[in-house]
């Protein structure tokens, strides 16, 4: 049956064959994940949160502009605003 099939091949049919295995809980809390599954700093996630407003006070701002105008309010957070995000 598997003649001319090449042990990669075999393989790949045999573990598609298996059975899923139940993934289980290890009782910690899911983190704030992005897109590349990794899990988001402070920053990041105060700059999803104030990307839109620096836009909107900002007509015609360049992404690049975006970035540096996120980082310089970033910086200015005393460690208290910071903590907020980096929960």
């Amino acid at each position: 049956e598997n003649e001319g099939v090449s042990a990669q091949n075999r393989s790949i049919v045999k573990m598609a064959k298996a059975e899923p295995v139940e993934k289980k809980s290890t009782g910690k809390k899911a983190a704030v994940v992005g897109k590349s599954g990794k899990k988001l700093t402070g920053f990041m996630k105060f700059s999803k949160e104030k990307r839109e407003t620096v836009k909107a006070e900002n007509e015609g701002i360049t992404f690049g502009q975006i970035g540096k105008k996120l980082g310089e309010l970033w910086r200015g957070l005393d460690d208290d605003e910071k903590a907020k995000y980096n929960n």
